[in-house]
């Protein structure tokens, strides 16, 4: 070969190289920041959720090398819970170098207005497509931060792993802020299938050292092949009397349960049987008129549920509906009659009459007892007398036959014959009022 052809050679194969090396250098990453309605509750510090959150992204971003390709996708944003919005999502920074628009990421977060739905299936797809025309780079990384689990259709977990195959430069790492037991799992589960790694935290510093940890962070090491087996185990410890429904996330479809002692085949999980073995996957359990999602069985294991117990201790004759707090979705209701649910660990919200007894905490595998104060008024003959709080709200009636009401404590006025008794109610106390 003569030296000028050699020397072109070398060139043009120099150029591939570089080139080459231009196409797969750094990542490209995209942080989804929760910002839906239930982002405004309070941390222990006092602070809010989202007002924590929208700090920890500007620390976040004060320490990223400038030529990190850096994005922000937002949800629960655009619309309130009453809109119920599936769909509630915009990428609000497009991609560039944290060094050029690392400033427009932190205004467009500290704008954000936390109010909507949890569209996590929906929100990991468009994601998904934001970092796929990443073509250049080497890693396409998304950060996703949650305080609660999906709170629309779909299974996330099952979405995570469709989109991880599809793409195998896809990597979703996933943050729990505060998050309850069922929303951890969710969360685990999104990351374990999407080449991710999961973190806790519960404060604006624990988020932001989090954040900074998962930008850095590579795919995690596949696991090792194991020999499949034909099923795994499911467990509900504590079971509801009423059974739980296990439904395929990918089929829709009831799955096929077995009595692990006896081979016979079962509907649900009862109390008689808190354990079934079924095929490896990712199910849903219902628990009442709520849902267990991303629930992964694994060849040979046994995957343990451990749902926490709600009472109320006396409950109303009026009865007393448990509401998810972000949608305000029914998820049990309560009475004298059955005073107890079973429910899938979460922070929840219970009525009674008008009122709201707010944020109260379901603890996995724990009894979770409400004692409100009770008013109570006697009368001879017949009656009916409204009790209501001192901004108004009715909290319910006294009358002939039902003379004690249950109440949050708090103040309240009762409605006697024209009169207005102010009453104070303590927790798990009985106001007496003699009536003329």
């Amino acid at each position: 070969m003569n030296p000028k052809a050699t020397t072109t050679l070398m060139l043009t194969l120099a150029a591939l190289f570089l080139g080459s090396a231009k196409a797969e250098t750094g990542r490209s990453l995209l942080v989804v920041l929760d910002a839906s309605g239930s982002m405004n509750a309070k941390l222990p510090d006092g602070a809010a959720r989202i007002d924590a959150a929208k700090a920890a992204v500007a620390d976040l971003i004060s320490g990223l090398p400038a030529d990190t390709r850096l994005a922000l996708r937002i949800y629960g944003h655009q619309s309130p819970t009453s809109k119920k919005d599936c769909q509630d999502t915009a990428l609000v920074v497009s991609f560039g170098p944290a060094g050029e628009n690392g400033g427009a990421v932190t205004v467009a977060a500290n704008a954000a207005q936390a109010q909507g739905y949890t569209p996590i299936t929906y929100v990991l797809q468009r994601a998904a497509a934001d970092v796929g025309n990443e073509a250049a780079a080497a890693s396409r990384l998304i950060v996703l931060v949650s305080d609660g689990k999906e709170t629309c259709d779909g299974d996330p977990c099952a979405a995570a792993g469709a989109l991880a195959a599809a793409d195998t430069k896809l990597v979703v790492h996933t943050i729990g802020f505060g998050a309850d037991e069922a929303t951890r799992r969710q969360l685990q589960c999104i990351a374990h299938h999407a080449r991710g790694g999961y973190w806790d935290a519960s404060n604006r510093s624990e988020l932001q050292a989090r954040l900074v940890e998962a930008a850095r962070k590579t795919a995690e090491s596949p696991q090792p092949a194991v020999r499949p087996a034909e099923t795994g185990n499911l467990e509900i410890k504590n079971p509801d009397q009423n059974g739980h429904e296990v439904i395929d996330a990918t089929t829709g479809q009831k799955a096929e349960l077995v009595r692990p002692a006896t081979g016979q085949r079962v509907d649900g999980i009862f109390a008689m049987w808190p354990s079934v073995r079924v095929r490896p996957g990712l199910y849903h359990v219902t628990f009442g008129a709520d849902v267990w999602k991303s629930v992964e069985v694994s060849s040979g294991k046994t995957t343990v549920l451990e749902p926490g117990v709600l009472e109320i201790r006396p409950a109303g004759w009026r009865g007393h509906r448990v509401l998810e707090t972000e949608t305000g979705k029914v998820l049990a209701e309560l009475t004298g009659a059955k005073n107890r649910a079973t429910l899938v660990p979460a922070r929840v919200a219970v009525t009674f009459g008008d009122l709201v007894w707010p944020d109260v905490e379901v603890k996995p595998g724990a009894v979770t007892t409400l004692k409100p104060g009770v008013i109570e008024v006697r009368r001879r003959g017949i009656y009916e007398y409204k009790v209501v709080s001192v901004g108004g709200v009715l909290a319910g009636t006294v009358r002939t036959g039902a003379e004690k009401l249950p109440v949050p404590p708090g103040a309240y006025v009762v409605e006697l014959d024209g009169k207005k008794v102010p009453v104070e109610v303590e927790e798990g106390r009985e106001v007496e009022i003699e009536a003329e």
